[in-house]
């Protein structure tokens, strides 16, 4: 009886521990866990973290569908909570794509997804607009970018042009040669217009079959500002 009572104790006390570990660890960043673009209001990793309750409602009001939940291969604490995934859809189509545009079509600029968020996790700044709203920043890898590496491409280019409009585009192109040779021009990302919107993502075609084939992810791809 002795020895009964000694393991319920002891398993009692490592429930405990683990349940304090970690309680402790959820208003810190967990050492193994990635870095996510997150939907908009979620850029406070801390308040997004701590506050999830992985309801889904994020998920599931999202018109464009690209918030996903993140998997255990993201880290512990970031296992269920909403991140934008915008890979998802068939390249090249730009009649056809999914990014994030606030939900300014739908819902007068005010993101559906922070909107419907129960918990706080996502919680709009207090002088937000739609224009303010930075989710990431698009990065190039001019290592598998097809105008880099073989020909002329243009999709992520224009596709920027199309969402942002002339004057905000955050994607332009350098080296156009003396005579205007399209295979001179090489986008180039300006950081400081980027708002993570994932457009250029979404079209990408770096990563179709018969372009890079051993490409693990698309050539140009939001990342986290804080990465």
């Amino acid at each position: 009886m002795a020895e009964k009572n000694s393991l319920t104790r002891r398993t009692l006390c490592i429930g405990v521990g683990a349940t304090v570990a970690m309680a402790g660890l959820g208003s810190l960043r967990y050492l193994g866990s990635e870095a996510l673009v997150r939907p908009p209001g979620g850029q406070n990793e801390e308040n997004l973290v701590s506050k999830c309750v992985h309801c889904y409602r994020c998920i599931e009001a999202c018109p464009e569908q690209v918030i996903v939940p993140a998997s255990i291969g993201s880290g512990v604490l970031n296992m269920r909570t909403p991140r934008m995934e915008f890979s998802d859809c068939y390249p090249g189509q730009l009649d056809d794509f999914r990014y994030c545009d606030m939900c300014a079509e739908r819902n007068g600029g005010v993101p559906l997804c922070a909107e419907v968020c129960p918990s706080g996790a996502l919680t709009l700044p207090a002088d937000y607009t739609p224009d303010s709203e930075v989710l990431g920043v698009a990065v190039l890898n001019t290592e598998t970018c097809i105008a880099y590496r073989s020909s002329f491409c243009a999709f992520c280019h224009d596709v920027c042009i199309q969402v942002r409009g002339e004057d905000k585009a955050a994607i332009y192109y350098q080296n156009a040669d003396a005579s205007d040779a399209l295979d001179t021009r090489l986008p180039v990302v300006d950081a400081a217009k980027c708002n993570g919107c994932g457009a250029c993502e979404a079209v990408c075609v770096s990563a179709q079959a018969g372009s890079a084939m051993d490409a693990s992810e698309r050539a140009i791809v939001v990342k986290p500002l804080d990465e």
